[in-house]
């Protein structure tokens, strides 16, 4: 699962759209995600700031109601983990707007 999950971060560098597209399917409202699918975005939001930064609104609005879902100590951490990152990206994304496709 962590190979796929690298394989995925390795290929949406350079395809945001296509593995946002496939990956957002295992990102259901109300529904906890897989621990990979959260890596996965975080991630992501990391190696691909531009093409990810656009897809964060819908990704938070999806995850901040589910945080309360989380009750194990591993899913706790990969939520924590991905809100860093976000942020992260959050950050380099507005400290280089100039460089922003959209």
């Amino acid at each position: 699962q962590e190979a796929s999950s690298n394989v995925l971060v390795a290929v949406g560098q350079r395809f945001i759209n296509k593995v946002m597209e496939e990956v957002l399917t295992k990102f259901q409202p109300g529904i906890l995600p897989h621990y990979y699918v959260m890596q996965t975005f975080a991630n992501l939001s990391v190696s691909n700031v531009f093409g990810m930064v656009p897809f964060l609104n819908s990704i938070l609005g999806t995850m901040l109601p589910m945080l309360g879902m989380a009750k194990q100590d591993h899913m706790k951490s990969v939520f924590c983990s991905a809100l860093q990152h976000f942020s992260e990206s959050i950050q380099e994304y507005l400290a280089n707007l100039d460089k922003a496709p959209d």
